[in-house]
């Protein structure tokens, strides 16, 4: 089994981006005030605007909506990806397309980047009931528990999670079942799709490659598999 993991390295100077329209865009980021297509590492030149893929539009002045939503502002050093993820520079990864979530025990409905916690009982498009007590009813199928990290678009359809790995200040940090922890130089933590990372650096993948994360640099992998519904 082939394990796919992404690395993206933070871009610190503009002196090579080319002033020219974005073509094939895979994710932005907001850096030195500019809308960066990556990975052409072109600039987004007024008037012209980066459409993603979940009706993402992102704007020059590095504003983006979903879905027609409420504007949001991209921060220094972040990527917005074509998956609907957005990757903070310290390691950090959310969902921005509105969706329903176990995060540290809690259920959250977050819609336009806004998360609530809901008091009752929340249904989904397709039938689907999410309840405060962590337990989710399919339309068919037998109710079961949510795992932490899952993700629910609030059509119903479920959304593939991701986690990353990086190096900050020296330290290795890891975003796993939507928490980021701090890993220890002695000690190592599993990902869910079968990643090791050592607190010294190192990452081994299930195929036995390995890989040592430079500051700044992040990994993203796999995050936590939805059940079968």
């Amino acid at each position: 089994m082939k394990t796919n993991v992404l690395l993206i390295a933070f871009f610190t100077s503009l002196s090579a981006l080319v002033a020219a329209p974005p073509r094939s865009v895979e994710r932005v980021q907001f850096t030195s005030k500019k809308v960066v297509a990556l990975p052409t590492r072109e600039v987004l030149q007024a008037p012209d605007q980066i459409n993603l893929p979940f009706n993402i539009v992102v704007r020059t002045n590095g504003t983006f909506t979903v879905n027609g939503g409420k504007m949001r502002a991209l921060q220094e050093g972040e990527i917005l990806g074509a998956d609907g993820m957005l990757i903070k520079p310290d390691g950090s990864i959310t969902l921005v397309v509105d969706h329903v979530t176990l995060n540290r025990g809690r259920v959250l409905v977050v819609r336009d980047g806004e998360p609530v916690e809901p008091n009752e009982t929340v249904l989904l498009r397709d039938g689907t009931t999410v309840a405060p007590d962590w337990k989710i009813t399919p339309p068919v199928g037998s109710p079961r528990r949510l795992l932490d990290g899952e993700l629910f678009q609030l059509e119903g359809n479920s959304f593939p999670a991701r986690d990353t790995i990086t190096k900050q200040n020296g330290r290795m940090m890891v975003q796993k079942d939507g928490s980021l922890l701090a890993l220890d130089p002695a000690r190592s933590i599993m990902m869910n799709e079968g990643t090791k990372v050592l607190g010294d650096g190192t990452i081994i993948t299930v195929n036995g490659d390995r890989a040592t994360v430079g500051e700044g640099q992040i990994y993203i992998v796999q995050g936590v598999v939805t059940r079968p519904r």
